[in-house]
């Protein structure tokens, strides 16, 4: 921060138009009466009247230096009192500068621990920064995003070092939601969930301030984030591009933007959610819930969605002309319209025109 100084008057000069002051008031008071009532004074023959003229003349003058005095003694106390108070503030401005620098060290020493409890409190202590000082946000949004890299990357298989085939992935993800389903721990896949600290740096990103400047776009991509609870969470034009989301509950999350090709969604919970102009070419929607999801202008081409769920999903200007397993059932349970792109078949087939009509006399 550049500190700047405030100008200060010249005293010198201040003092010597005081002493002119003085000596023109007191030139003043003696001799004023005369100037202004001579011609009386001389004629006049009683000594109380003229006393009376001198006096009162004396007066008002000496009345109105002391006003005038006054007046040059209240300003320069203000300019003095702006000073004292610009002073001030740049001394707590930097006070309160270096208090923020002292936490978010602490804080990203508590989150590169190996403990648990430590990272959870770094990263809440992040939070509480990131909330209270904009200029350090797009910083504290970088450093949970590496933290969720760091501690969350994709999986991959030991012998060829490669990641996790998607068949490998949807056969691990359908293992955890049966054994969810018969009420047992999922064991041996429980890994698959993101570990405490993992979830609460999402669960932050997720929450954080949307009228701040970001000037890079959120990094999550090549993650591990299955069954992650992301419900609510903003995360627009974020990077998830290869990141594995099976059976995240993404209910109502904000999407919008977002690049996800190639992603794993396989039972993710999209319900309500947002993915207006969101890149979803390639993704692996099996079985996934886009129940009244917004994918108006989303992009998915190679799209996987047999046994997606599209009850109400609004389609408006979606792409699907290349999407994988797409049914006339699942177009019309959706909500298509005439700037839909479909795959011919598709678009040809009169109960997906019969839906088309009724959703625009709908709207209509």
């Amino acid at each position: 921060m550049t500190k700047t100084t405030d100008p200060k008057p010249n005293w010198w000069v201040v003092a010597g138009l005081a002493v002119l002051a003085l000596a023109g008031g007191t030139c003043a008071l003696w001799r004023l009466p005369w100037l202004l009532d001579d011609h009386w004074l001389k004629h006049m023959d009683t000594s109380q009247a003229r006393a009376t003229t001198v006096s009162g003349l004396r007066t008002a003058l000496v009345a109105l230096g002391a006003g005038l005095v006054a007046v040059v003694g209240l300003f320069y106390t203000h300019q003095t009192w702006q000073q004292t108070r610009s002073r001030d503030s740049d001394q707590r401005q930097l006070t309160w500068e270096g208090q923020v620098t002292d936490r978010f060290s602490k804080a990203v020493e508590q989150i590169a621990s190996d403990k648990p409890v430590e990272q959870l409190g770094g990263i809440y202590a992040l939070e509480r920064i990131m909330r209270d000082s904009a200029k350090d946000h797009a910083t504290i949004v970088e450093v949970l995003a590496a933290f969720v890299r760091e501690h969350a990357p994709a999986q991959y298989e030991p012998r060829t070092h490669g990641l996790l085939s998607p068949a490998r992935q949807r056969w691990q993800a359908a293992a955890v939601r049966v054994a969810l389903m018969l009420g047992g721990h999922p064991q041996p896949y429980v890994h698959l969930r993101p570990t405490e600290p993992v979830q609460a740096a999402l669960r932050v990103l997720g929450r954080r301030p949307q009228d701040r400047d970001e000037p890079f776009e959120l990094n999550l991509g090549v993650t591990n984030l299955g069954w992650a609870n992301l419900v609510g969470a903003y995360l627009q034009e974020a990077d998830l591009a290869l990141t594995h989301l099976e059976g995240a509950f993404l209910i109502k999350a904000d999407l919008e933007g977002a690049y996800l090709g190639r992603a794993h969604l396989e039972g993710a919970h999209l319900i309500q959610t947002v993915l207006k102009g969101a890149d979803l070419k390639g993704a692996y929607l099996e079985g996934a819930l886009l129940v009244e999801a917004d994918l108006t202008g989303a992009h998915l081409e190679k799209a996987h969605l047999k046994g997606a769920q599209l009850a109400g999903a609004e389609l408006q200007g979606a792409d699907l002309r290349e999407a994988q397993d797409l049914t006339v059932e699942q177009l019309v349970s959706a909500r298509p319209a005439p700037s839909t792109k479909l795959p011919a078949h598709l678009a040809e087939d009169p109960r997906v025109m019969a839906r088309i009509a009724a959703v625009m006399e709908e709207e209509q």
